[in-house]
């Protein structure tokens, strides 16, 4: 997963936890894999943002007079369950780019990469291929916050406007479709408390993805759908430092590394992990 500090002239970087499989894949492709938000590790991530908005939406019912946006309202309680379908796919961010946790979480335990970019070349690159960052948020009252917000945005973007088709009101419309839209990629950012060690950030997709568009590779139990995406190293050399992991080789490691790097033409502050983990 990527992170993101700060590194003196360099500015803030942001970090991808890899093994040493994906630490390849990843440098000889220039792209990061970007996983449908139902597919990540904690499946209940999404759906935590889905039964939030559920229970705002029925409170707002309860006082809303407008026949309209009462409408509105239960057409978006209506589009939460159609959102197990988008194709919204993310790349995960953390802003400590040396961390125990994501260690052992992202590079097997045992010598994995934490490979750092350029934030702002990061962010442009991802931008040309609509794809926002976004940092993630733990609190609960900032949760409430996010989707709040998403809903009175699209309430006032249709302020005024009829609500079609009020008695057909198990059928989307205009405002619900741009509402699950939004909404998901408020998901990909609410996270549980117990995870905020971890300082995340993510890459999100501004919309669902066409079948067309994923790649597929396996996963624990079932295939994870995913999409490639790319960071344009070539064309801003967004890749500043590489950071080996833990390993009991580390010197060969470091002197495997630097080969690669001159063999790719990439000049990268590369160093060894300091965080004290032994795993053989």
């Amino acid at each position: 997963m990527l992170s993101a500090t700060n590194r003196g002239d360099t500015g803030m970087l942001l970090y991808h936890y890899t093994n040493q499989a994906g630490f390849l894949g990843i440098m000889e492709s220039g792209t990061l894999w970007a996983t449908k938000i139902q597919y990540l590790n904690d499946n209940k991530e999404f759906f935590l943002a889905l039964s939030i908005a559920d229970e705002i939406l029925k409170e707002r019912l309860r006082t809303e007079i407008n026949r309209d946006v009462v409408i509105r309202l239960i057409r978006f309680r209506e589009a939460l369950p159609r959102m197990n379908d988008v194709n919204v796919c993310v790349c995960s961010l953390s802003e400590n780019g040396d961390l125990l946790s994501q260690w052992r979480g992202y590079a097997s335990g045992l010598g994995g990469y934490s490979i750092g970019f350029d934030y702002e070349a990061l962010k442009t690159g991802f931008n040309r291929h609509d794809y926002v960052l976004m940092k993630c948020c733990y609190q609960p009252q900032e949760h409430e916050d996010f989707i709040n917000n998403v809903i009175d945005t699209i309430l006032m973007m249709f302020e005024g406007q009829p609500e079609p088709d009020h008695a057909e009101i198990e059928k989307p419309s205009a405002a619900s479709r741009l509402f699950q839209e939004h909404l998901s990629c408020v998901a990909a950012v609410l996270k549980d408390s117990s995870f905020s060690e971890e300082a995340e950030w993510r890459a999100i997709s501004r919309r669902s993805l066409s079948p067309a568009e994923l790649a597929f590779r396996p996963g624990h139990s079932t295939l994870t759908p995913y999409h490639k995406l790319p960071f344009d190293n070539r064309q801003n050399g967004c890749v500043r430092e590489v950071i080996v992991g833990h390993t009991p080789n580390s010197d060969l490691a470091i002197a495997a590394t630097h080969t690669l790097m001159q063999k790719m033409g990439l000049q990268v502050a590369l160093h060894a992990s300091q965080i004290p983990f032994r795993n053989w």
